[in-house]
């Protein structure tokens, strides 16, 4: 069985009925290729791996809620089904309580999308038009200071983030926009009601300009 972009979003699926949680991992996942790219990474398959890991980070945890469990499950999973160890490890990552220090550039990137590509999402949500590419940087990093908006994101981690992948907050915040406009259709980020995804693959997202 491969272990392509379809294969996880099949399992994404098996795991996520949950429509939002499958948004996030469709945000998450555009921001790591708009990552993979601004590294330079030309390579087709290496930007889809690094797309398949933001589909994947969290696929365990409408099942695997707790800390005792998410990731942890999820990482079992995946080596149970044969997922290359660089995707396990990088899923593993993405959470500070398992104790894997991002070494990668792959592990940096997801430790820098997860959160972030979250609180974009929120921060367009509550602009009137409901659409992401009228939000600008500085009112995401606005929101940043303000601890009663979104307050289930943690500011630590998405700071942490910017730091471990060698980038300035206003800098990583307008990748994670332009990653976003490129799919807002399908996150319910372009001011009409989202969409209900398939449990099929969809197809991969635009590439952002």
């Amino acid at each position: 069985m491969p272990h392509d972009r379809a294969a996880a979003w099949s399992l994404l699926a098996e795991f996520t009925p949950s429509q939002p949680l499958r948004r996030h991992a469709l945000s998450v996942e555009a921001t790591m290729r708009a990552l993979a790219r601004s590294r330079g990474l030309a390579d087709p398959a290496e930007v889809e791996t690094w797309g398949v890991v933001g589909l994947l980070h969290d696929f365990d945890y409408e099942r695997y809620p707790t800390e005792q469990e998410h990731v942890w499950r999820g990482m079992e999973i995946l080596r149970e089904r044969g997922w290359p160890e660089p995707v396990i490890r990088a899923v593993g990552a993405h959470a500070s309580y398992t104790g894997i220090e991002p070494v990668q550039p792959m592990e940096k990137a997801i430790l820098a999308a997860d959160e972030l590509s979250g609180f974009v999402g929120a921060c367009a949500l509550v602009r009137p038009s409901k659409r992401v590419a009228d939000v600008p940087v500085e009112s995401v990093v606005k929101r940043m200071k303000d601890k009663a908006f979104a307050r289930a994101v943690d500011r630590g981690t998405i700071l942490r983030g910017a730091e471990v992948w060698g980038t300035p907050l206003p800098e990583l915040v307008a990748l994670v926009l332009r990653a976003q406009v490129a799919i807002a259709g399908r996150l319910g980020l372009d001011g009409a009601p989202a969409g209900e995804l398939p449990d099929a693959p969809v197809p991969p997202e635009p590439t952002a300009g």
